[in-house]
């Protein structure tokens, strides 16, 4: 085999690696990563005196800033011993999608652009009980007791 035969078939080998690695790199960057907003909250509504508050309405807002321009919303009834049960909230992008709408964010909003994900509960509909709220904290498990006071 002479010189250039040889340089030829290491050629062809470097570039069938540099095309494998081309495509491992588009793989990893194209797929869709789920990332969880808020985990599942699970609450029991109470009043000042401990006591159970069944039947009142609770709303979770969730939204991942970086990810949505828009927020979302449940509302659902707290059941007969106060409590509530909201699932897992979570969102599929991929690392490309992520750095655009990072990008997207910043040109947008500047130095206050948020990227992180936010969650609330708002605890409200009763006519004896004032309306709360319980804000989650990316990191750390939901608040698992809210209190209402009576009016």
């Amino acid at each position: 085999m002479t010189l250039f035969g040889r340089i030829s078939e290491v050629s062809k080998r470097w570039w069938a690696w540099l095309a494998g690695a081309f495509v491992l790199l588009l793989i990893i960057l194209l797929f869709p990563f789920q990332s969880t907003t808020v985990s599942r909250w699970h609450l029991r509504i109470v009043d000042e005196t401990g006591a159970m508050v069944p039947g009142i309405s609770v709303t979770e807002h969730w939204q991942h800033y970086l990810l949505e321009s828009a927020g979302h919303e449940e509302a659902r009834r707290a059941d007969e011993t106060g409590e509530v049960d909201f699932p897992a909230r979570t969102i599929r992008a991929s690392i490309i999608s992520r750095a655009i709408d990072w990008l997207t964010n910043i040109a947008r909003e500047g130095a206050k652009a948020r990227v992180d994900p936010y969650a609330s509960l708002v605890v409200w509909g009763s006519q004896v009980h004032e309306t709360a709220v319980a804000t989650y904290t990316p990191g750390t498990p939901p608040q698992s007791e809210v209190v209402v006071h009576r009016r």
